[in-house]
C-alpha cells in the first residue's frame, strides 16, 4: 500500500475487484509514449524559433522594445502548443490483490484549453492590434497568433469527434499467471510483464496469438517495493531482467 492520495476513478470506470485487499495500490498521472522524441521535439521548437524571430521581428517593427513585445507573445503561443502536444499525461490506476493485476488508464478532454486558447487569443490578438497601430507589419503577428487560436478554439468547442479523439478510458484485470516475463526500466521507473494473447481478427481472420506487454508506470520511490511484491506473486521461474523498454504510441 502507498499513502500518496489515490486518483479518483470516473465514473466510467470501477475495479472489478474491489472487495480483495489491496497487496499495494498507486495512481499516477504519466506519459505513455517515446519521451525522448518528444522532448526532443520541444526543444526543437524552442531553439528553432529564436533565429526565426531575428529574422522576422526586424520587418514588423522598428522600436527593440514593441520587437521583444511581439517575440515574446509569438514564442509563448507556439511553445504552448507545442508542450500541448509533446507533453500530453494519461491518468493511471492500479490494484495488486493476490489475484492478480488491475488497472484502470483514461484520458478525459481538458475543458481548461478552450478557455486558455480563447484568453490568451483574445488578450494576444488586442495586443498585436495596438501594436498595428504603430506598425502595420504587426498584422501579421495578429493574423499568425491570435487567429490561429481563435480558429482552434472553435474547432475544439464545437466539434464533438474532436472531444472523443481526446477521451480514453480502459481498464482491465490479469491474474498472475499470465505473465511470462518481467521487466524493469529504472529510468522512467517503468515495469513490463509480458504476457500472450489470442487475436481473433490477425491473419485475416484466421486469429493468431499475440506477444505484447502490459506496462505500469510508477514513481522511482515506489519501484523497489513494487518490485519486490509482483516478484512475490509471480512463479519463481518467471525470468526478471532490468532493460529499456521501448514504447510505441
Amino acid at each position: 500500500m502507498f499513502s500518496r492520495k489515490s486518483l479518483t476513478l470516473p465514473p466510467q470506470l470501477d475495479w472489478q475487484h474491489k472487495d480483495e485487499p489491496a497487496l499495494a495500490e498507486w495512481s499516477l498521472k504519466a506519459r505513455p509514449y517515446n519521451t525522448d522524441i518528444a522532448n526532443g521535439i520541444a526543444a526543437f521548437f524552442l531553439i528553432v524559433q529564436i533565429p526565426c524571430l531575428y529574422w522576422l521581428l526586424p520587418s514588423m517593427a522598428s522600436d527593440l522594445g514593441d520587437q521583444l513585445l511581439i517575440g515574446g507573445l509569438l514564442y509563448m503561443v507556439v511553445m504552448s502548443g507545442a508542450f500541448s502536444m509533446t507533453h500530453q499525461t494519461t491518468k493511471f490506476a492500479y490494484r495488486l490483490t493476490s489475484s492478480g493485476l488491475e488497472f484502470c488508464e483514461w484520458k478525459e478532454f481538458p475543458e481548461w484549453l478552450p478557455r486558455l486558447l480563447k484568453w490568451a487569443g483574445g488578450i494576444t490578438g488586442v495586443a498585436m492590434l495596438m501594436l498595428a497601430t504603430v506598425h502595420p507589419a504587426a498584422l501579421i503577428g495578429a493574423i499568425a497568433g491570435p487567429g490561429l487560436m481563435g480558429l482552434m478554439y472553435l474547432r475544439m468547442g464545437t466539434s464533438s469527434q474532436f472531444r472523443r479523439m481526446h477521451e480514453q478510458f480502459h481498464q482491465g484485470f490479469h491474474p498472475w499467471t499470465d505473465f511470462t516475463r518481467m521487466i524493469v526500466f529504472r529510468r522512467r521507473a517503468i515495469i513490463g510483464l509480458d504476457f500472450t494473447y489470442f487475436n481473433p481478427m490477425s491473419d485475416e481472420g484466421k486469429g493468431r496469438m499475440i506477444d505484447t506487454d502490459r506496462l505500469l508506470y510508477c514513481r522511482k520511490a515506489q519501484l523497489d517495493d513494487l518490485i519486490t511484491i509482483i516478484r512475490e506473486q509471480l512463479p519463481e521461474s518467471t525470468p526478471y531482467e532490468e532493460a529499456y523498454i521501448p514504447i510505441y504510441a
